[in-house]
């Protein structure tokens, strides 16, 4: 005999309640997983820094969400990557904190493109209610050493001049967040909006991986109020609109920004070791079966021998930190994790 509805309804709503308590659990095992890992992150980072060019070969040869987005403009720019590091920056202890927040610092080496030596996005977790939260984040500028050399075709000038508009906005009117309507007509928006629209008829203009500095996420946004049949404002409403419905800024120029820190985050970073390997097991590869082509001599040449940093201390030390990483991180969560 079929349970009565109401006696469904009930039992899913307890299992919401459940499944509230299963997101709490592994949000507390993020935590302390997080907190465990950082001085060992920082230890193994003190080796890596030491590897030539083991960033560029890292991000040349990792996910292919990453990859996907990398033009051959970027290429050159990645090159010049010296350190990059991950960050849980608003975790305060094993047992307090938001471990979904996410710091990356990018630094660089002297370069034709740009005169930073070192980039900084944050991306903040917020939480939602009725589901899953999200990440948000501030455009950071890049000095480009000339307009030619702006591998974002100055999308990413664009998107900083908008958000600095907005903020001018907020202060002169003394609110927190900015009228849809406001930002709409603000000129550094219709611009913006301009350059997005011709990029989209212009084959020749290629997205830029670097065009990520630029990404918002869900931005807050106040609405007009909505006038209720009986000529009064419809507040509740509007209420429940602004809490549930943050989207994305029409202008936004990496739509993809959040998808991509939480593949470097849980990926790239992560499995960076591994990744570099892979890459110099394919390039010894190569090398071998040319010099079998051309030379005819099993012998492998001096350049297809292991590295030295697999052989030396640097390598010693890397593996014992990686066994370190392993067993704290031996269930390492998901992409993303159940809403709390």
């Amino acid at each position: 005999m079929a349970a009565p509805m109401d006696d469904v309804a009930l039992v899913f709503a307890e299992l919401g309640d459940l499944e509230k308590k299963f997101a709490e659990v592994e949000l507390d095992a993020l935590r302390r997983k997080e907190f465990s890992l950082k001085p060992l992150y920082t230890k193994r980072k003190e080796f890596l820094d030491r590897v030539p060019d083991f960033w560029p070969t890292v991000f040349g040869n990792g996910p292919e969400e990453i990859q996907q987005f990398l033009s051959p403009d970027d290429l050159a720019l990645i090159s010049a990557i010296t350190s990059f590091t991950v960050e849980r920056y608003q975790i305060e202890s094993e047992t307090s904190g938001e471990p979904r927040s996410l710091r990356f610092t990018f630094e660089f080496a002297e370069n034709e493109f740009f005169e930073d030596t070192k980039l900084v996005k944050e991306f903040e977790y917020r939480p939602r209610g009725d589901g899953p939260g999200s990440l948000v984040s501030t455009p950071i500028p890049i000095k480009w050493k000339a307009k030619r050399r702006d591998v974002t075709h100055g999308f990413l000038d664009a998107a900083v001049e908008l958000y600095n508009a907005e903020e001018a906005l907020k202060l002169k009117n003394g609110e927190t967040e900015v009228d849809i309507v406001e930002r709409e007509s603000l000129w550094q928006h219709e611009k913006l909006r301009d350059k997005l629209a011709k990029m989209d008829e212009s084959p020749d203009l290629e997205p830029s991986f670097f065009d990520w500095f630029g990404f918002r996420g869900a931005v807050k946004t106040s609405y007009p109020k909505k006038v209720a049949e009986n000529g009064a404002n419809d507040t509740e409403d509007d209420d429940e609109e602004d809490e549930d419905d943050e989207p994305m800024l029409e202008v936004e120029i990496f739509p993809a920004g959040e998808e991509v820190a939480i593949v470097l985050a849980e990926e790239l970073w992560t499995d960076a070791i591994d990744y570099f390997m892979s890459a110099q097991e394919g390039s010894s590869t190569s090398s071998e079966a040319n010099d079998i082509i051309v030379d005819g001599d099993e012998e492998s040449s001096e350049d297809d021998d292991p590295p030295e940093l697999v052989e030396g201390e640097i390598a010693t030390e890397v593996q014992e930190i990686e066994e370190e990483e392993a067993e704290a991180d031996s269930a390492r969560p998901r992409k993303r994790q159940r809403n709390v």
